[in-house]
């Protein structure tokens, strides 16, 4: 097998000499650039897999490199590793997709090698060939509509709220959806205006909505079986509340941003199945409702020879979104899978799943093993509330 290409780039020689010394004996062929420019030279002359970049660098920044990265070279990973402790940046980096994740400086080299492996075995797993050869039936993958693109923007803009709220209002599905979440009985919120709703279910809320109706929006599709699209909706709505709730009685404060989609598009997946391939997705389904006792991601691995979570984790990444929600998706059905990096986010995001399938069709839930339930951090009182909780609506 040929071996993996490691950029590092640091103007500081220092960093990249203790770098070379920790990953000298990896088995990953190593590449250094002291400046940005260097480095972009080195990804035009060389092969390179991943980029693991300082961000605050003398001419060319660490977020300008990555930014050049991503739009000449879309298929490298890219890193943050920085001292670099600006918040706005780095976030910004997350966000747009310019990084897939930050590492602090000074770092554990025994983490910091286990996160490369990790990360690239992900990458593989996207790119194995049989997803791929599935993926490449589709004649054009979808984009996501410019409503989303300008929403992001004015967030990152620190723009004023009503403009935001302005840009909602050109859409009327969106706004509609919008109401109809703030009015649901999560937010238990009565309005018929979009702005009161708006501030209400907060700006974060807002955006993921938006995401979610978006990606509805360019994967709309017939239904099979009890996977309906309003089944799809709601599932993954009631998911990600259920991961924010999850997070935040673990760590007693909102989840980041850069994790806040991960329950509402973590079955996009099945979205790519009903818009590309509804016959063979109707197939899985009638199968299934036969089989109810086989998972259904195993009926859709023996028929398509893929499943839904590999086709809406490709999908993500080709979206550049964040690396947390990618991983998420990936591995929502397998938390324990040693490529996963952040087992808890995954954890919870499979009990969630469980718990909301089971509200559409007991069938469709899969278990969740006592190891996943101490990865999630959630006592199972407190997660048979949330079944009995979300069964009822």
């Amino acid at each position: 097998m040929e071996k993996k290409a490691i950029l590092f780039v640091d103007d500081e020689m220092s960093i990249l000499r203790s770098l070379k010394r920790s990953f000298l004996d990896s088995g990953y062929q190593l590449y250094f650039a002291d400046s940005g420019e260097k480095a972009l030279a080195a990804l035009s002359a060389s092969h390179i897999d991943m980029v693991v970049s300082d961000m605050r660098m003398p001419g060319m920044d660490g977020y300008e490199l990555l930014k050049e990265v991503k739009k000449y070279h879309p298929e490298v990973v890219r890193l943050i590793l920085s001292g670099y402790t600006e918040e706005k940046t780095v976030y910004k980096a997350l966000i747009d997709g310019s990084a897939k994740m930050y590492i602090a400086k000074p770092w554990d080299n025994a983490k910091l090698k286990s996160l490369i492996a990790q990360l690239l075995t992900i990458e593989e797993t996207l790119c194995q060939e049989k997803l791929l050869e599935v993926i490449n039936t589709i004649d054009e993958l979808p984009t996501l509509p410019s409503v989303y693109q300008e929403i992001m923007s004015l967030i990152e803009e620190n723009a004023d709220f009503n403009r935001i709220v302005e840009v909602v209002e050109k859409d009327p599905a969106i706004t509609a959806k919008v109401l109809q979440v703030a009015n649901s009985a999560y937010f238990r919120n009565k309005t018929a205006s979009l702005k009161r709703a708006a501030v209400y279910i907060g700006l974060m809320n807002l955006k993921d909505i938006v995401l979610g109706c978006s990606v509805f929006q360019v994967l709309t599709g017939k239904q099979a079986g009890k996977l309906s699209l309003e089944n799809i909706w709601e599932h993954s709505l009631r998911s990600n509340q259920m991961v924010h709730q999850f997070y935040e009685r673990v760590h007693d404060e909102k989840i980041d941003d850069t994790k806040a989609s991960a329950g509402l598009l973590h079955d996009i997946g099945f979205l790519v199945m009903l818009r590309y391939f509804p016959e063979q997705f109707a197939a899985i389904m009638e199968r299934h409702q036969h089989q109810p006792a086989v998972p259904l991601i195993s009926i859709e691995q023996e028929v398509m020879g893929v499943n839904h979570a590999q086709l809406g984790a490709y999908l993500l990444n080709w979206w550049n979104m964040p690396q947390p929600i990618i991983e998420a998706t990936l591995y929502h059905h397998e938390p324990e899978s040693d490529a996963v990096v952040d087992r808890e986010l995954v954890s919870q995001l499979a009990l969630a799943d469980a718990i909301s399938l089971a509200a559409i069709d007991p069938s469709l839930a899969g278990e969740v093993s006592p190891r996943v339930m101490e990865l999630t951090g959630i006592p199972e009182a407190l997660a048979a509330q949330f079944l009995q909780q979300y069964a009822n609506n």
